[in-house]
């Protein structure tokens, strides 16, 4: 019998959902329904600019979210990837777990800055 069901590799990013207006967009410059790679102070100016607005994080990554899902339909699951030692991958680690997924990630981390990618939810769930 296998251990897993389902065994993934691939890429760690923590997603950082914010609830906001059409109007953030406008003043941020950033064109709504899109995707856009920023670097890491462009990251930075977003978090300042969204502090006071509704937030949740969630780990993330398209192997990952396929992997949670495996897992909360009762599947046992192994997630493959790697994330910094720092917060980011601090919550990495304990939602992958909470999630009920194994994972490689009990080994050391390297400094560093671990992957993530903000969204930001308007009204029309766009």
């Amino acid at each position: 019998m296998n251990k897993y069901n389902v065994y993934a590799i691939g890429n760690a990013l923590v997603d950082m959902e914010f609830a906001i207006e059409d109007e953030f967009l406008a003043r941020m410059n950033i064109d709504k329904g899109v995707m856009t790679l920023v670097d890491t102070d462009q990251q930075q100016a977003l978090y300042e600019a969204l502090a006071g607005h509704t937030g949740k994080m969630a780990s993330g990554g398209s192997a990952a979210n396929t992997i949670i899902a495996v897992s909360h339909f009762g599947g046992k699951s192994f997630y493959s990837c790697k994330v910094a030692n720092d917060p980011a991958g601090d919550f990495y680690v304990q939602d992958l777990v909470a999630a009920g997924v194994d994972t490689n990630l009990h080994q050391e981390r390297e400094p560093g800055i671990s992957g993530k990618c903000i969204v930001m939810i308007t009204p029309d769930a766009e």
